[in-house]
């Protein structure tokens, strides 16, 4: 229900379709004996509907992966209804745009709700450590990847040590370790050898594009911007019937400008703003 409730501002037609999935049994729910870990939702099935699958244990982060995962049945579902089998599979770089602005209506909607500051801290810093990992995190990997990618053309050899050390002088840069902000132990260096995405062609950088193209769209819908959700539906509905920038640009989020990345910005800096209130509320009261 937090879920159907907190896309409303999306539209009666886009809760009636997302309640679907629950009425009609799309859904995998609840961990059993043998089934794989994670979430994952598969919209490939063209002339049937998604299928979501979830390990849902009743916390904060299960209902945000429902809405994730609820986002991309939803681009799945309307793209396979508007586009010919050819061109409704979507592009990678928006493939995370639709679950991640599930999930910022999601977190708008709780933080509505509630109240209770200490509740409230715990929600704001999760958007923000949500904001880091999926920004700042991923285009961290995406520079490692361009790195031992350009090494390799170059006719260097990628052994264990230059793989670690590379990723080692990425990640205390990104975490400012030379400058006293955040001390990077050593056996943090080897990080790269279990991300599996490193051994795909340029995956990562795709979730921080995403990020900031879903940001955009969500604060034009929670601002009310006028047809911001019909630029919404339209993108839903364009599978892969364009190329992926022209696609985000007719929904009113141009990646070949600032935008996307300043409203992002905007945000991170808006929560943070909430949270020193909340602090400072706190520290105010335990002086006093």
């Amino acid at each position: 229900q937090l879920t159907l409730d907190a896309v409303e501002p999306l539209g009666s037609e886009y809760v009636r379709d997302m309640k679907q999935a629950f009425d009609d049994r799309w859904i995998d729910v609840y961990p059993n004996p043998g089934k794989r870990s994670g979430a994952y939702c598969n919209g490939s099935c063209y002339d049937v509907h998604p299928y979501v699958l979830l390990n849902y244990n009743g916390q904060y982060d299960d209902v945000s992966t429902l809405a994730h995962e609820l986002g991309h049945a939803m681009h799945s579902y309307y793209s396979n209804q508007a586009q010919p089998y050819a061109t409704a599979d979507y592009a990678t770089f928006v493939a995370e745009v639709a679950s991640t602005l599930d999930e910022a209506l999601l977190m708008h909607h709780i933080l509505q709700q509630i109240d209770d500051d200490q509740i409230r801290l715990s929600l704001l810093m999760n958007q923000l450590d949500g904001i880091k990992g999926t920004v700042f995190r991923q285009t961290q990997f995406a520079e490692f990847e361009l790195a031992i990618h350009e090494r390799a053309e170059s006719g260097q050899p990628l052994t264990g040590d230059v793989l670690t050390e590379i990723y080692g002088d990425i990640l205390k840069r990104y975490y400012g370790h030379e400058q006293g902000i955040c001390q990077i132990d050593d056996r943090y260096c080897i990080e790269w050898a279990y991300v599996p995405h490193f051994y795909y062609n340029f995956y990562v950088y795709q979730y921080s594009t995403s990020f900031t193209a879903s940001t955009c769209l969500s604060e034009r819908i929670l601002q009310q911007e006028p047809g911001a959700v019909a630029d919404v539906k339209r993108f839903l509905s364009a599978g892969g019937s364009d190329y992926p920038i022209n696609i985000l640009k007719d929904a009113g989020v141009d990646m070949l400008s600032s935008e996307p990345f300043d409203r992002t910005m905007a945000v991170m800096n808006r929560v943070m703003d909430q949270i020193e209130a909340i602090l400072d509320k706190a520290e105010a009261a335990s002086a006093g």
